[in-house]
């Protein structure tokens, strides 16, 4: 397989995951991360595995940075097919006490951030007239979140920019849609958080009991990357029901 997949925040808990279930698959990689060394090891990790990645430096806020991971993507293998961008900030603090900057820097990351990505990515794809370009949301875009507004705020932004690129993109056969995956363990997730007030998660539903596993991020990836999906726009998929 030759498709060639831009996963920004690659270096993370959600992200590394994707990268190398991906490359697995066969697809080509750019981890692209703003914590470098962190991207250069998944990336090593896997070509270990005999799989085919490039890491990449990115702030995602900045529209240079993005350009040049762009044209690093497309200086190794010469297109890009598909786009995830997941990364992504989150603090907790209440509406009163928050800092406009620190509002300003989680709607930069988060929004943004996919405003740019997605962005760059579609100039690339619109030509080739095919492409993929997915995001991470969360559950909390739409029922909220106490001390983390900011967060809910961005969140919600990225699904309504999903539904709206998705229309933009269709008649260029790009499919745009956006995951959810609800509570999972990573250390952005615990931040702020004692291990116990984390198990007692609120958006964890009584009938889905637990967290949402990485394995299944990836799964649901996958097949929004197949073609079973191919006609599969403007979506927001949820593995976990937010309350």
């Amino acid at each position: 397989m030759n498709n060639v997949i831009i996963v920004t925040g690659g270096a993370g808990g959600i992200g590394s995951e994707i990268c190398r279930g991906l490359a697995a698959d066969g697809l080509k990689v750019v981890v692209a991360d703003y914590a470098k060394e962190a991207a250069e090891k998944v990336a090593a990790e896997i070509r270990d595995a005999k799989g085919d990645a490039i890491a990449a430096k990115v702030d995602v806020g900045n529209p240079q940075s993005v350009a040049e991971m762009m044209a690093q993507a497309i200086a190794k293998y010469g297109r890009v097919d598909y786009a995830f961008c997941g990364a992504g900030v989150m603090t907790r603090l209440p509406v009163v006490e928050m800092p406009e900057d620190e509002w300003d820097r989680v709607l930069r990351i988060n929004l943004k951030g996919v405003f740019l990505c997605a962005q760059a990515a579609a100039r690339h794809m619109i030509p080739r007239k095919q492409g993929r370009s997915l995001s991470i949301a969360s559950g909390r875009g739409v029922a909220g979140q106490a001390r983390s507004a900011h967060y809910a705020a961005s969140k919600a932004g990225v699904i309504a920019f999903t539904k709206s690129l998705a229309v933009e993109l269709a008649p260029h056969n790009i499919t745009v849609n956006c995951v959810c995956p609800g509570a999972t363990d990573t250390p952005m997730s615990r931040s702020g958080m004692t291990p116990e007030q984390f198990k007692q998660r609120e958006e964890i539903p009584p009938l889905l009991d637990g967290l949402t596993q990485k394995d299944e991020i990836v799964g649901l990836v996958r097949y929004l990357l197949s073609d079973a999906t191919r006609f599969v726009t403007g979506q927001t998929f949820f593995l976990r029901t937010p309350k």
